[in-house]
């Protein structure tokens, strides 16, 4: 499902409109003023996945933890009561989610992350149809980036991602 046009589309926003309904998690952000660097982090960890996708040896003991920011070790620790608040499930491993990126493993790719109103985003993904996919990768992700609480997925019309302004972009591929 993942392929270098998802990687494009990971780091700016995408060129063309999606001819189908678009899955979204909702992402509440500490405030409005934060919703730019969450989108950024949320990208800069999900480049990480999709960059494993194409590169790594997932035939491997571990996958390279190169391209996970540095950010990351710091905001994964206080992710986890987040996630685990709302989700009730134990936390990820740095290994986990790059492993979860595996080729034919994820049932989702990438589209866009988007402000919605005040603190509010939503992470735009495609979820070839499917109302109901795994997605935990995504939302764990989701909370390390910042995200204080994770509603969703629901399906979208791609009119209103049209219509939102994207975060976080301009990243190198």
């Amino acid at each position: 499902m993942t392929s270098s046009p998802e990687l494009a589309r990971v780091v700016g926003r995408p060129g063309e409109v999606p001819s189908e309904a678009l899955s979204v998690l909702y992402a509440e952000i500490g405030s409005w003023d934060e919703t730019e660097l969450f989108g950024r982090r949320l990208r800069e960890l999900v480049r990480a996945g999709v960059r494993a996708e194409l590169d790594a040896d997932f035939g491997a003991e571990e996958v390279s933890e190169a391209d996970i920011p540095d950010w990351a070790p710091g905001a994964w620790l206080e992710a986890a009561p987040r996630y685990a608040a709302h989700r009730g499930d134990e936390e990820w491993t740095v290994q986990d989610v790059l492993y979860s990126f595996e080729p034919g493993q994820r049932s989702w790719s990438w589209w866009d992350v988007t402000i919605v109103f005040g603190n509010i985003v939503c992470v735009w993904v495609d979820s070839g149809g499917e109302a109901v996919y795994n997605c935990e990768e995504l939302r764990w992700m989701t909370y390390v980036a910042g995200a204080r609480s994770v509603v969703g997925p629901f399906f979208r019309d791609a009119g209103e991602w049209v219509r939102s302004g994207s975060l976080g972009e301009g990243l190198e591929a």
